[in-house]
């Protein structure tokens, strides 16, 4: 058996601002319907109903498999192309416990800062430091499973090392 990989278009109808999302599912999927605000799934014999508000797959009583939720933002500029540029720190806003971790080398896709655990919601604590030189950066920010979870914001801070600045 064969993983399905889905992407799905998000208009946020505020802003009209989209995003697209990929969901990984340990099984081949081969329809969809909606049924109401239900939209069910079908691989083989077996009827999933997607529900926006549970925190595990194959859930049954409240349990389930936990899933994590990742964020994750490759190799931005963070301003001039190409020129190393000093993050000094950051902060995050939202809800829940999220994992973050820093990419600092765009030829290798796994050299990343150590994980570390934070509140999604670091406004009240101040800018958390961060030193990091790279000329383009990756944010991963990873949502623990098991919980409810939201990303509003991340803001990073720099120093700009240009001879023009």
């Amino acid at each position: 058996m064969s993983d399905s990989t889905v992407f799905v278009y998000t208009m946020n109808q505020y802003g009209k601002v989209g995003a697209w999302s990929r969901y990984v599912y340990p099984f081949q999927l081969e329809y969809f319907t909606q049924l109401g605000n239900d939209l069910y799934g079908r691989a083989g014999n077996t009827v999933y109903r997607f529900d926006a508000n549970s925190v595990y797959d194959n859930e049954v009583s409240g349990t389930g498999d936990p899933f994590a939720g990742i964020i994750w933002w490759p190799w931005l500029d963070f301003g001039a192309p190409g020129t190393t540029k000093q993050m000094v720190g950051f902060d995050l806003t939202g809800t829940g416990q999220v994992n973050v971790q820093f990419g600092f080398n765009q030829r290798d896709i796994t050299a990343f800062t150590q994980s570390w655990t934070v509140d999604a919601d670091t406004l009240p604590d101040g800018v958390l430091p961060m030193p990091l030189a790279a000329p383009t950066i990756s944010v991963k920010l990873t949502f623990s499973g098991g919980q409810q979870w939201e990303w509003q914001a991340f803001n990073a801070y720099f120093q700009d090392f240009r001879i023009t600045s």
